[in-house]
């Protein structure tokens, strides 16, 4: 269980980190001109930001499997 969760912390914090590098793109003043007159770049900005709370919420589970303790049989 425990690798499971350290799989899914790493997954996340990866996912994570990819993901806002793409968010980041769009705080500019380019980037916000960018996603305000195109609907294509609208919606990679909020695939981006989705994916950041995503990778964030598998890695938060990951976080709560690791420190739960396992059942014996």
């Amino acid at each position: 269980m425990r690798r499971i969760a350290i799989v899914l912390v790493l997954l996340g914090v990866v996912g994570f980190l990819v993901a806002s590098s793409q968010h980041s793109g769009y705080e500019s003043v380019e980037g916000r001109m960018k996603a305000a007159f195109s609907k294509e770049e609208r919606g990679k900005r909020d695939l981006a930001d989705t994916g950041r709370w995503v990778a964030l919420v598998v890695a938060a589970i990951g976080a709560v499997l690791f420190f739960v303790p396992e059942r014996k049989r």
